[in-house]
């Protein structure tokens, strides 16, 4: 996929999670791994060109892993911005205006991992061939967390 392909499906999910982590949703017992598995099947095969082309350095492949690394702590971060409450004998959340901030943070460190990336011999294209595998890490772990919650939060009532 060209590089103009790939930032366009990763803004479009990236568009889509944000709608949907502000709207109040029931928080689902079954729906987290099937969509973080999707997202990270979507990532492989977006990336994979890419790497299987022009393999990393090793310090191109760090900066790589940092950048999944700081995805997974700003998905704990997002999970703990996130209102939790008890209707209709159900759990439901919904993000807050930090949570958004968090999102648009997270995802502006990603591209300026990339850039750095870009800067150490990254192949071309990779920063933006591997923004859904970031969403899928980012959004799994926030899922995952959010999720543990709302079964605490279901014990106490």
């Amino acid at each position: 996929m060209t590089v103009g392909v790939n930032v366009v499906i990763g803004l479009a999910v990236l568009a889509l999670l944000l709608y949907r982590q502000l709207q109040p949703r029931r928080v689902r017992e079954d729906g987290a791994l099937r969509l973080t598995v999707i997202l990270l099947v979507v990532g492989v095969i977006q990336a994979y060109p890419v790497v299987s082309n022009h393999p990393p350095t090793t310090i191109v492949v760090l900066l790589l892993l940092a950048g999944l690394v700081s995805g997974a702590v700003f998905g704990t971060l997002r999970a703990y911005t996130t209102k939790l409450w008890i209707k209709d004998e159900d759990v439901w959340r919904q993000g807050t205006w930090l949570t958004l901030v968090l999102w648009l943070v997270a995802v502006g460190l990603h591209f300026g991992i990339d850039y750095l990336s870009e800067r150490q011999g990254a192949p071309a294209g990779l920063g933006s061939s591997t923004i859904v595998l970031y969403l899928a890490v980012t959004l799994g772990i926030q899922r995952f967390i959010t999720q543990q919650r709302a079964v605490k939060l279901r014990a106490t009532v």
